[in-house]
């Protein structure tokens, strides 16, 4: 029998584009009340009036932060907690992609990358996490990537911090499951969104964030004792 998530709060990162925009929308239309987060005080604003108008019956908040600063990062837990009593879902999608090898690449790409795809993650979900386990309950999902488990040697630094999602989410799994937290990884192939748009390969070539979202609803709504360890998502025809 699944279970309903209505009702639920939820803390979802890069909360305004492609995979986040998608499961805010999916996580909206189950009942969930969402804290949005992304860099763009006016994006978090629009998507807010369009979730706002679709479902009225939701509580919304937004906050603007860089990820990659930990202050904000910081802010961004404590804002939540201060409109929300408790965070029942953790969707850490923040990422930060930047193709380069590592003999091409600034001095500080691979700091903002662990920044971004790893020191925010693992902060977030230790915050969050003490509560989860306190409560017996509750749901982290962190967003890898297929380059987490092939790396692409020109996206040097984006693979090794998506190696590295995967072990701490490993190991978050190991420590929240005896408590009940779930924990799950979701890993993407080519996905389409913001990034690919204006290239000439069809659409259909990529997984569609909407995949994504359905993919995140149907974790939530399996009975208490199922937990999904991770789901590879990637496009019928080979990555592009």
């Amino acid at each position: 029998m699944s279970n309903s998530i209505r009702g639920r709060n939820v803390l979802i990162t890069g909360a305004t584009k492609g995979i986040g925009k998608s499961i805010a929308y999916a996580l909206a239309k189950e009942g969930c009340n969402l804290m949005l987060s992304a860099r763009t005080a006016a994006a978090l604003a629009t998507l807010q009036n369009e979730l706002s108008v679709l479902y009225p019956t939701i509580r919304i908040q937004y906050m603007e932060a860089d990820c990659g600063d930990m202050v904000q990062v910081k802010n961004l837990a404590n804002k939540t907690v201060s409109h929300f009593s408790q965070i029942d879902i953790l969707v850490n999608n923040v990422g930060l992609f930047i193709p380069s090898g590592f003999l091409d690449e600034t001095t500080e790409s691979f700091t903002d990358h662990m920044a971004v795809n790893v020191f925010c993650m693992h902060y977030l979900s230790v915050y969050f996490g003490k509560s989860m386990c306190k409560r017996g309950s509750g749901h982290v999902f962190n967003v890898g990537s297929i380059a987490g488990k092939s790396p692409f040697v020109k996206a040097a630094s984006y693979s090794v911090t998506k190696y590295a999602v995967h072990g701490l989410t490993s190991v978050l799994r190991q420590e929240f499951g005896p408590h009940g937290v779930k924990v799950t990884e979701i890993i993407p192939g080519s996905t389409f969104t913001s990034s690919w748009e204006g290239v000439t390969i069809p659409e259909e070539r990529f997984v569609a964030a909407t995949d994504i979202a359905q993919a995140v609803v149907a974790c939530l709504t399996m009975t208490k004792g199922a937990n999904v360890d991770e789901i590879v998502i990637t496009p019928l025809y080979g990555d592009v």
